[in-house]
């Protein structure tokens, strides 16, 4: 399979391209980056003889495949552009910069008969599904989501939800279904967002709470769920804890004689795999256009809780430096 990047930024350097340059069967044809300072440093350390500064260059090669790496205000031009050139994307979350956007990479997905997979990856890291089959058949009566940074970066709550903390937004999904915003109280500072806390009815009774510090002593990330006399806690990305009335269970993925790689903790690997699956049987992949977007229009949704306007995002918006402390 021959597929182009397109950005070449941290997350790539961290997560993809260690992970695409060795994969089995897999060619990376093109990549693509604003300076000419990126894309000879990319291709010296990874052995990637075609860069380009011009991304319709790597057009010509006609890849089977786009990783959309770029900054995140710009995945919705270059996902547009690749699915209309009939080219199978990948991209980071999230997909646009409002769930309009979104729908609208979806519909053109479907139109085309594309692959489009959205980059959640919290979905296909290996503790978070677990918890999920934990309470298959189960209802969940209180789902707890959680995620904190050391320092306040964005200006808005807008900002915030959709560059960060959609993932937590999207776990309520993953785990809940379709789930109904209630309110959202958040707390300013120097004209920064310095805490948010949302609250939601789930689709069959029960409340979910997703709430983020950007204060704490420490990055920290964790999911809470409790219902049927059972609680399940995930500590992101090495611990989950299982809790009875009248024993408790500790699982995690580096307990001796199972050591696992980061990217597939953190499930990087899994949603890449699942894309490239995806891409061979043509069948429809659990974080596609739809779910994405469905996903984005409930994070529009918290914020207008709050009383905030949810148009579109403000100003430079794309303001975390992944992993950081992590």
């Amino acid at each position: 399979m021959e597929i182009i990047i397109v950005g070449v930024g941290g997350i790539a350097r961290r997560a993809y391209l260690p992970l695409l340059t060795s994969w089995d069967n897999v060619e990376i044809t093109g990549i693509f980056s604003r300076t000419q300072k990126s894309v000879n440093e990319v291709c010296n350390k990874w052995h990637i003889t075609n860069g380009t500064t011009d991304v319709n260059d790597l057009m010509k090669s006609k890849p089977d495949a786009a990783f959309v790496l770029t900054n995140d205000a710009t995945h919705f031009k270059f996902t547009k552009m690749l699915l209309e050139a009939d080219v199978d994307v990948f991209v980071e979350k999230p997909a646009a910069s409002t769930s309009h956007e979104a729908y609208q990479l979806a519909s053109i997905a479907g139109e085309r008969n594309r692959i489009l997979v959205v980059g959640f990856n919290r979905r296909y890291a290996l503790l978070y599904r677990k918890a999920k089959e934990l309470f298959t058949g189960k209802k969940i009566q209180l789902a707890v989501i959680q995620k904190h940074r050391t320092k306040a970066t964005h200006i808005s709550l807008y900002n915030n939800y959709l560059d960060d903390t959609i993932h937590q937004i999207d776990l309520l999904s993953y785990y809940c279904g379709k789930v109904i915003p209630l309110d959202t109280h958040i707390e300013m500072r120097n004209e920064k967002l310095v805490g948010a806390v949302s609250t939601v009815a789930l689709p069959e009774g029960g409340l979910g709470v997703l709430m983020t510090s950007l204060e704490a002593g420490a990055w920290q990330e964790n999911a809470t769920l409790y219902g049927e006399e059972l609680t399940v806690e995930v500590d992101a990305f090495r611990q989950l804890r299982i809790k009875h009335h009248d024993h408790e269970e500790v699982y995690g993925t580096d307990r001796a004689g199972k050591w696992i790689t980061d990217m597939k903790e953190r499930g990087f690997h899994g949603v890449i795999e699942h894309f490239f699956e995806c891409i061979k049987t043509r069948k429809q992949p659990l974080t596609n256009g739809i779910e994405a977007a469905r996903t984005q229009e409930l994070m529009e949704q918290m914020v207008q809780a709050a009383g905030s306007e949810a148009g579109a995002p403000k100003g430079e918006w794309d303001r975390v430096e992944r992993w950081e402390n992590n």
